[in-house]
């Protein structure tokens, strides 16, 4: 008889078993009808507005950093965004005999095949905090049709990857919570430390392991404190760990790089002073990143907290709100809006939620009732984002300048000092993947302010011959580089110069008679005073 129990005991479980497995099928079935249209429309976008060259400049010191197998300088190296694409580069280069100066192809073609992962992971992050398969597709939506996220799906730029890898450990993370699996909550937190090395946006995520467990009932029992205490240390040693191994064995004399770094940070920063007055530009952003997504806040969270009060839902978007307004703190939030993605993956669950929810109670089809809430989410969106590429479209454009400076230095000695302004980038890569040996006079924190002429004439009793590219589109009269272009400026009544080529001029001492050319500097100097801007 016990036996008999005993196997109709284990025939129950197979068969329970057998239905848990059918129905996990069943709701995958599902939810890939759902989110395949919203990743191939990412995809789609990428490869559309894909970047003419890889991207912004650090997409150009991320490719040589990738070459030749070091981190970043930036806070925490971005180690694992550089090295995971050096081992892509060691594959293509082994196996294809892919060249240094295509290895940036590689890397950005990796973003945008990411970019339909990242969206795909989101809507999984959403359809846990939803519970709806409608509301994660209307999130998946409001993330996929951010202007930023389009441009950046097509650029050797950190920001997808780092979504992709938040979205996952996120996701992980709440379902330990929700399913009471302590190995869940602990992977999921160590990913999200582990993301902080491939954009350190991740650690303003830390808020996420100590209030998301408070929405599924944890207290202050001693075994709830335990693994969110164990959570944390796993997020601090998998965020920080890599960068502390690396800067404290200093590895190719890591540390004076990172403290140069630090020193040019610093410079920046006090170009940039950060102020409650930035708070107006980081809006400006936060609506160009997510229209539909500000708009309805005020809406949005009221809504939630009477339904639900601190639900994980509520407790995901404070977070992804939290994540967006603490970037005042960061001075270059002034300057690029694609810092604003930061917060989305968590806040366009709520707005996705919310939207469905409405729509579904103005309409008996939920068909058309999903329709309809989709185009409230799109159409804003697409509106906005099409405003701000026409905008953007030069800037984007010349992105492409890198491609075509090349031929410009291989018109140079190989070992030859350059100042080429706005194009100096240009010259640090060409030169990281081994075209030449160039050095430069940087723009912005490089820029020697007024040592200038001595650093000039440092470089020319050296022995060095000093190149200076005059062309207008590197030089702005106007804005922050003003000051550099007025020097360059008064470098006409100190030094000779020597014709080169159109743009190009060698700059020569006082005494050297041969150099008779006219460069013409004034020419880059503000219209008010007879140059063109």
């Amino acid at each position: 008889m016990f036996a008999r129990s005993h196997e109709m005991t284990n025939e129950s479980r197979r068969e329970r078993a057998t239905g848990e497995k059918s129905d996990s099928t069943r709701r995958r079935l599902t939810g890939l009808a759902w989110w395949m249209p919203v990743a191939a429309l990412s995809l789609l976008l990428a490869l559309i507005f894909v970047d003419p060259f890889a991207g912004d400049w650090d997409a150009l010191d991320y490719t040589v950093f990738a070459l030749e197998g070091r981190p970043s300088s930036m806070l925490l190296g971005r180690m694992l965004f550089v090295f995971f694409n050096h081992g892509l580069w060691r594959i293509a280069h082994g196996l294809f005999d892919l060249p240094p100066e295509r290895a940036y192809l590689l890397f950005k073609y990796a973003v945008v095949a990411q970019s339909p992962l990242a969206i795909i992971a989101s809507w999984a992050l959403a359809r846990e905090l939803t519970r709806s398969v409608q509301a994660a597709t209307l999130a998946a939506l409001l993330l996929a049709l951010s202007p930023f996220y389009i441009i950046y799906s097509g650029q050797a730029m950190t920001e997808i990857p780092a979504i992709l890898l938040l979205a996952i450990a996120l996701t992980i993370h709440l379902r330990g919570l929700e399913r009471a699996r302590t190995s869940s909550i602990l992977i999921g937190a160590a990913l999200l430390g582990l993301g902080a090395n491939v954009r350190e946006a991740a650690l303003v995520y830390a808020p996420w392991l100590v209030f998301m467990p408070c929405a599924f009932g944890w207290r202050w029992r001693m075994k709830d404190l335990g693994v969110t205490a164990l959570a944390c240390l796993l997020f601090v040693l998998f965020a920080f760990g890599p960068f502390a191994l690396w800067f404290g064995l200093n590895i190719g004399d890591y540390r004076a790089w990172w403290f140069g770094w630090w020193e040019t940070a610093r410079a920046e920063s006090a170009r940039h002073p950060i102020s409650l007055s930035n708070m107006r530009q980081l809006l400006f952003y936060f609506f160009i990143a997510a229209p539909v997504v500000l708009s309805l806040i005020p809406w949005t969270f009221k809504d939630e907290w009477r339904r639900r009060g601190w639900s994980p839902l509520l407790i995901a978007a404070c977070v992804g709100l939290w994540a967006n307004l603490i970037l005042i703190l960061h001075y270059s939030v002034v300057l690029n809006g694609r810092y604003l993605l930061t917060g989305l993956p968590a806040l366009v669950p709520i707005t996705g939620d919310y939207l469905w929810r409405k729509m579904r109670g103005r309409s008996g089809d939920e068909w058309r009732a999903f329709w309809r809430a989709a185009a409230i989410a799109a159409a804003p969106t697409a509106l906005v984002g099409s405003i701000v590429y026409i905008q953007a479209k030069p800037a984007l454009a010349a992105h492409a300048l890198p491609r075509e400076y090349r031929a410009r230095l291989e018109l140079l000695p190989p070992d030859a000092v350059v100042m080429a302004g706005g194009q100096t980038v240009s010259v640090t890569f060409w030169r990281g993947v081994g075209l030449g040996r160039w050095e430069v006079i940087g723009t912005g924190s490089g820029w020697p302010g007024p040592n200038l002429p001595e650093v000039i004439d440092s470089y020319l009793r050296a022995g060095k011959r000093v190149f200076v590219d005059t062309d207008p589109r590197l030089w702005k009269g106007y804005g922050w580089q003003e000051e550099e272009t007025r020097a360059l400026v008064a470098l006409q009544d100190r030094f000779r110069f020597r014709r080169v080529t159109a743009t190009i001029y060698e700059i020569r001492p006082r005494d050297d008679l041969a150099a008779q050319d006219d460069p013409q500097l004034w020419r880059l100097l503000p219209e008010r005073e007879g140059g063109v801007r």
